[in-house]
C-alpha cells in the first residue's frame, strides 16, 4: 500500500478555497491520518513529496518545508528518490554537484559581533569620502559652437546611519557633488588649453559601530550528493532516478522539517524532482542519534591554509542506548590546480583514526569510464575523485570499535602542496544504533542483471549468469546465505553462498547458469534470501526482489566483426567467452586506422563479448588526438548485413551479451513443438512431442559450446533419452522435421 504526503507550500490559486474549506480539510486531513495509521502494515510505503520539478535555474540552495511522519513511527527502511531532467530549453550542459539536505532548526540563537558603518556612498561603503554640498560642473566641448560649456555632474547619495543605540537604521540622506577634478577649457579647434581644480568642500570619514547579528542555528546534514551528467546533446526528454538510503538520518525526518537542494551550476535548465519513501516495520536497528563531525569544502595542498587545519579530531560520546555507531563519510575532489590536477583528477588517500588508532585508509577515486551513461558532451570518461559525472556519490562507511564514554574521531589526507586551487567537499556524520532486531539478517538489495534498471544497462541484456547484491544487517557476521531465484513461472533454482561479510556490508553475487526457458519479450526475474548462517532470517520484508528484464540479442552461428582502429590500436581488445568463462575469440589490435575483419563461428549457446579500450576513451573521444574507429557486427550469410553498430564513444569497456544460432527462449514458431523434463535432469530426459506419432523427426544433442553429442532419427510422439554419463553443464535438444525446426536447453545436474 503507498501513503502520499505533499510539501506544504499551497499554490497561491489555492490559497483561497483552502480558507473556505478549513474546516472540511482539516476533517478530511483527521480521517486520512486515521486511516493510513490504520491500514499501515510492514512493507507498506508512505510517499512523500519535497520537490517536484523544481526548476535549477540560479545558483544556490533552493529550500522547501516538508511534512513528514511523526518521530514515535518506526520505519525499516527510508529512501530519497532523486530524478533529474532538463527543461524543454535547457542547457544542462555541465557537471555540477547537487547535494540534498535536511535542515534542523534548533530554535537556539547564535550571534557574530559585526560593524556597522556610519555612512554609505551610492549604497557602498567607504573608509571616508570628499563632496561638495553644491551642484558642481563638468566643462565639455561643444562641436557646433566651436566654444567651451559647462554641464551640471552627477548628484551621489549619501546615506547615514548616525544612531548608534540602531546602527542599521537609516536616518538620513542627502544629495551631493563630487570635487577633487578638473574642469578644462578649449580652443576652437577643441583642444584643451588651460584647466583649473574643483575643490574640496567637505568631508565625511567612516565611523564603525559593533553590534551582534543575532541568527537561530541551523544544522545541516547532509542527505545525497550527485553530479549532474554533460547532458548538452541529450535529448531533453531525459530523466535519470537516483536513490539514497537515507535510514541512517530518520532522526532528522519527522514532522514538519526544511530540505535543502544546493546547486552549484552557473547555467540553468536542469529540473529536479524528489521525494521520500518510508517502508512500514521494525528497523534492523534503530538509529536513535546523529552528529556532524566535519561539513564543508576546504582547500587541499595550501601551506597558509590547510586542511588539518579544520579536520582536526572531534569528540563523539556513546551513552547507555549506543550499541553500535557508525561513521558516514563523504568526500568529493574539486578544483584544477597544476601539479596534479588535484583534486578532480588526483588520487589521494584519507585515513581514518578511531581514538588516535588508525582504522581505515581509503583512495578517493572513482573509475568513470564504464559509466552507462556514455557519449556525455563532456570529459565523462576522465576517472575522478570518488565522482562521475551522471552519477550519484559514493558514501564510504565505517562500522565503529568505540569505547563508552567520549571517544574521538580524525580524518585527515595524504601530505601534499597545491600549486593553485584544489579542495575537498567533506561531510562526516556519526551515527548512533540501538541494538539490532536480529542476529541474523540478510538483504537481497539489487538485481544486477537480468534486469532493464538503466543503471546496470552496460552489463545486459543477459542470458546465462546473474548477478544480485546482498547486504548483511545482522548483528553478526554472515558466513553463508541460500540465495534462490526464477525466471517467470519456472522452477526456481538456488545457490549457497558462502564468505565473510562484516556487519553493514554488502557483496555482488554471481548467480551461476539461469535457467531462461520459456522467455520471450519482456519477462520478470525473482531472487530472495534465506537461512542467513543456517539460521531462520530475523526480517523477511527485505529478503525479495523482482525485476523485469529483456532477452538479449540473436546472432547467427556465423558472423563477422569489424572493427576499424583509431591511432592507437593496441588499447583495444575484444574477447568472446561462452557461459563458462571459455575463451571462443580473443584478438589484440595492432594495426592502426585499419578496417580489420574476423569470421567467428559459435554453436549454441549464450556469449559475451567485451571490447575493452586500455586508455578508457573508446574509438572516438572529441578530448584527445587519437582519432576515430568503428565496431560493429555484421550478418555473414546469405547477405552481408549490418546486425549491430556501436557507440565509437564508450569509454573503457564495452559489454554485449547475445545467444548464437537460437533465440534465449529456444523457441520458435512453428507448428511442432515439445517439452523436456525434468529439467534440470539427473540420468533420464523425456521428450514429449506434440505432433502426431508417425512423423519422422531429426533429434540433435549438442554441448552449449555447439558440440554435437548424438544425432538420430525417430517418428515416436514422445522418448526417453539417457543422460546418466553426461557431464554436468547446459545442452541444446533440436529437433526438425517438415513442419519445422525447434530447439531447448536442459541442464544436466
Amino acid at each position: 500500500m503507498n501513503h502520499f504526503y505533499y510539501r506544504n507550500n499551497l499554490p497561491k490559486n489555492l490559497y483561497v478555497w483552502h480558507r473556505m474549506k478549513k474546516k472540511y480539510f482539516l476533517f478530511l486531513l483527521s480521517f486520512f491520518v486515521i486511516t493510513t495509521i490504520i491500514k499501515a502494515a510492514p512493507g507498506d510505503t508512505t510517499k512523500i513529496i519535497a520537490f517536484d520539478k523544481l526548476s535549477m535555474n540560479h545558483y544556490g540552495n533552493f529550500d522547501t518545508w516538508v511534512k513528514f511522519p511523526s518521530a514515535n513511527k518506526k520505519y525499516q527502511r527510508v529512501w530519497m528518490k532523486y530524478t533529474i531532467g532538463c527543461e524543454s530549453n535547457g542547457q544542462c550542459e555541465w557537471d555540477y554537484t547537487n547535494t540534498l539536505y535536511v535542515r534542523e532548526h534548533t530554535k537556539k540563537n547564535d550571534s557574530t559581533l559585526m560593524q556597522a558603518p556610519s555612512f554609505k556612498v551610492n549604497g557602498k561603503v567607504q573608509d571616508s569620502f570628499n563632496f561638495s554640498a553644491k551642484v558642481t560642473f563638468v566643462n565639455v566641448f561643444n562641436t557646433s559652437s566651436k566654444l567651451t560649456d559647462s554641464i551640471p555632474s552627477n548628484s551621489i547619495l549619501i546615506s547615514k546611519y548616525s544612531d548608534v543605540s540602531r546602527p542599521l537604521v537609516l536616518t538620513d540622506t542627502i544629495r551631493v557633488y563630487p570635487v577633487n577634478y578638473y574642469r578644462y577649457m578649449f580652443d576652437t579647434t577643441g583642444v584643451k588649453i588651460d584647466s583649473f581644480l574643483v575643490p574640496i568642500e567637505q568631508t565625511i570619514k567612516l565611523v564603525n559601530t559593533p553590534y551582534y547579528n543575532v541568527f537561530e542555528v541551523v544544522n545541516n546534514y547532509e542527505l545525497g550528493r550527485m553530479i549532474t551528467p554533460y547532458a548538452k546533446f541529450f535529448p531533453k526528454t531525459f530523466q535519470y532516478e537516483y536513490a539514497f538510503d537515507v535510514t541512517d538520518l530518520i532522526t532528522q525526518l519527522h514532522d514538519s522539517v526544511e530540505i535543502r537542494m544546493m546547486y552549484s551550476g552557473y547555467s540553468w535548465g536542469f529540473v529536479a524532482n524528489v521525494k521520500f519513501e518510508f517502508v512500514e516495520g521494525t528497523p534492523t536497528r534503530e538509529a536513535y542519534r546523529v552528529d556532524r563531525i566535519y561539513e564543508g569544502y576546504l582547500a587541499y595542498g595550501n601551506a597558509n591554509n590547510p586542511i588539518e587545519k579544520y579536520l582536526v579530531p572531534k569528540t563523539f560520546t556513546t551513552d547507555s542506548l549506543t550499541q553500535s555507531v557508525k561513521l558516514r563519510l563523504t568526500i568529493t575532489g574539486h578544483g584544477a590546480e597544476n601539479n596534479e590536477n588535484c583534486s578532480e583528477f588526483c588520487a589521494k588517500k584519507t585515513y581514518v583514526k578511531l581514538n588516535d588508532s588508525l582504522i581505515a585508509q581509503q583512495l578517493v577515486w572513482k573509475p568513470c569510464g564504464f559509466n552507462p551513461m556514455i557519449a556525455q558532451g563532456g570529459t565523462w570518461v576522465y576517472d575522478r575523485s570518488n565522482w562521475c559525472p551522471g552519477e550519484q556519490v559514493k558514501v564510504y562507511e565505517y562500522e565503529l570499535n568505540y569505547q563508552n564514554g567520549n571517544n574521538t574521531i580524525d580524518v585527515d589526507f595524504e601530505p601534499f602542496v597545491a600549486n593553485g586551487s584544489a579542495g575537498y567537499q567533506v561531510n562526516a556524520q556519526i551515527v548512533y544504533f540501538k541494538d539490532f532486531a536480529s542476529q541474523n539478517d540478510v538483504s537481497l538489495e539489487k538485481i544486477k542483471s537480468p534486469t532493464n534498471n538503466y543503471w546496470y544497462s552496460n552489463i545486459n541484456p543477459e542470458c546465462g549468469n546473474g548477478l544480485v547484491t546482498i547486504k548483511n544487517f545482522g548483528a553478526i557476521a554472515l558466513n553463508s546465505v541460500d540465495i534462490y531465484f526464477q525466471v517467470g513461472s519456472n522452477t526456481p533454482q538456488k545457490r549457497t553462498w558462502y564468505g565473510l561479510l562484516p556487519i553493514g556490508k554488502d557483496t555482488d553475487v554471481v548467480l551461476y547458469n539461469i535457467n531462461f526457458a520459456g522467455a520471450t519479450g519482456n519477462k520478470t526475474f525473482k531472487a530472495w534470501v534465506d537461512n542467513p548462517n543456517g539460521q531462520k532470517d530475523g526480517n523477511d520484508l527485505n529478503d525479495m526482489k523482482t525485476a523485469s528484464f529483456n532477452i538479449p540479442a540473436q546472432l547467427p552461428n556465423t558472423f563477422t566483426i569489424e572493427m576499424t582502429t583509431n591511432k592507437v590500436p593496441t588499447d583495444n581488445r575484444v574477447v568472446i567467452k561462452n557461459l563458462w568463462g571459455q575463451v571462443m575469440f580473443e584478438k589484440q589490435y595492432t594495426i592502426a586506422s585499419k578496417l580489420q575483419k574476423d569470421t567467428i563461428n559459435l554453436g549454441y549457446g549464450c556469449y559475451t563479448l567485451e571490447l575493452t579500450d586500455a586508455s578508457g576513451d573508446g574509438l572516438s573521444f572529441f578530448a584527445n588526438s587519437a582519432g576515430s574507429g568503428s565496431f560493429r557486427l555484421m550478418k555473414f550469410l546469405p547477405n552481408y548485413s549490418l546486425i549491430k553498430n556501436f557507440n565509437a564513444d564508450f569509454g573503457s569497456k564495452i559489454v554485449y551479451n547475445f545467444t548464437a544460432g537460437a533465440p534465449l527462449s529456444i523457441e520458435e514458431t512453428t507448428a511442432m513443438d515439445f517439452e523436456l523434463y525434468p529439467n534440470p535432469v539427473s540420468k533420464t530426459l523425456h521428450i514429449d512431442m506434440s505432433v502426431d506419432k508417425g512423423l519422422m523427426k531429426d533429434f540433435s544433442i549438442y554441448t552449449i559450446q555447439g558440440q554435437l553429442i548424438k544425432k538420430f532419427s525417430s517418428s515416436d510422439a514422445s522418448l526417453d533419452f539417457d543422460v546418466a554419463d553426461f557431464e554436468a553443464g547446459l545442452y541444446l535438444v533440436s529437433v526438425s522435421s517438415d513442419e519445422g525446426n525447434v530447439s531447448r536447453k536442459f541442464l544436466k545436474h
